[in-house]
């Protein structure tokens, strides 16, 4: 169902013009002739889509455990009891963090069981180099112990995980590495702590393929790639396959952003069992009608409000008029009654001896 034709069917009094520009769509509304609105909204992005596909992926207990089980220190996952992990319904981001950080942060029980310690594990995901990450992360483990000692809760170990899935290659740097020159003396009083730094891009495809976890491996192959739309498409369907074996709800999490990164040939879901070809065809068009209507309800809320402030500045233009023309008042005299700024009176005297 085509976005015109729902405002025909719903709105027969609004005209409507649509075109098209490189995936980017323009609407112009025009109700009763009393307002005008442009909605700009790209149906097939969103500016937040690979941090929304990671929080729901990793989300996912099993999926967090199996990341967790392939990618942490060896040193570190032989010493966690993986059945005791857990997500944590609150952040250790500090105001200032939730800018530039997003994290999800699971506690892990370790096997000894020693003291009921428990092991915060961050997941810090970036598509861009950032050479000042260490320090944010530093930020980010000192906001987290401050957290702890406020809720008076036992000290818990923060493991932080930086996931990078960008083009650019990447250099792990830690905080001493940002003073180049400094002297040994001097590196006594900087903060000593190290990451994890999972850089997607350096590893093969067939070392991500490998992950005991399939849906795992596709949602890394994807992030990998999600730049390269040639790729995507010549592996569409291998990619959908490798995905189709897990939970409903993730696998379509998994259709919709993979649909973003590059178009799905019909060759490629022709391709497919008849089961994993309908999922994706239903998925693409409840995703397609969900975005469609929500554009364009977001359209008709901004055209209102428009049209209320234009009818009320109508409304100001005629009580002002009648001020300067029957009473006489001047301009701080007229804004005052009108309520309006002196400048909005200003506005209508000119407007007036235009038309004289």
């Amino acid at each position: 169902m085509g976005l015109c034709f729902l405002i025909e069917c719903f709105f027969p009094s609004v005209a409507v013009h649509l075109r098209q520009k490189k995936q980017e769509y323009i609407l112009s509304i025009e109700l009763h002739s009393v307002f005008k609105v442009l909605i700009f909204t790209n149906m097939n992005e969103d500016p937040h889509i690979h941090d929304k596909f990671i929080q729901a992926i990793l989300s996912d207990r099993k999926i967090a455990g199996d990341y967790f089980r392939n990618f942490l220190p060896e040193f570190v996952s032989k010493h966690l009891d993986f059945s005791s992990i857990t997500q944590l319904p609150n952040s250790y981001l500090s105001d200032e963090l939730k800018k530039t950080m997003s994290d999800i942060v699971y506690t892990c029980n370790k096997k000894d069981g020693s003291n009921s310690v428990k092991v915060s594990l961050l997941i810090e995901h970036k598509s861009y180099p950032d050479k000042n990450v260490a320090i944010q992360i530093g930020s980010y483990i000192f906001s987290a112990l401050q957290m702890q000692v406020r809720n008076k809760e036992p000290l818990s170990i923060v493991v932080p995980v930086l996931l990078y899935h960008g083009k650019m290659r990447w250099k792990y740097r830690s905080l001493g590495d940002l003073f180049e020159s400094l002297e040994d003396g001097w590196r006594a009083f900087l903060p000593d702590f190290k990451y994890i730094y999972n850089d997607l891009g350096a590893l093969a495809d067939e070392e991500i393929e490998a992950l005991d976890n399939n849906f795992l491996a596709a949602s890394f192959l994807t992030l990998k790639h999600s730049v390269e739309k040639k790729w995507i498409e010549q592996n569409a369907a291998v990619l959908l396959l490798l995905a189709s074996k897990e939970q409903r709800g993730l696998r379509r999490q998994f259709i919709i952003y993979l649909s973003g990164r590059g178009e799905f040939k019909e060759k490629a879901l022709n391709s497919l069992p008849p089961s994993i070809k309908q999922e994706v065809m239903n998925t693409l068009d409840i995703y397609t009608e969900k975005r469609r209507k929500e554009g364009f309800e977001e359209g008709i809320q901004k055209g209102m409000e428009k049209g209320i402030e234009q009818g009320k500045e109508e409304k100001g233009f005629d009580i002002v008029e009648n001020l300067i023309n029957k009473l006489g008042l001047d301009d701080q005299q007229a804004a005052e009654i009108a309520e309006v700024p002196v400048s909005f009176v200003l506005k209508v005297r000119k407007t007036l001896r235009k038309k004289k």
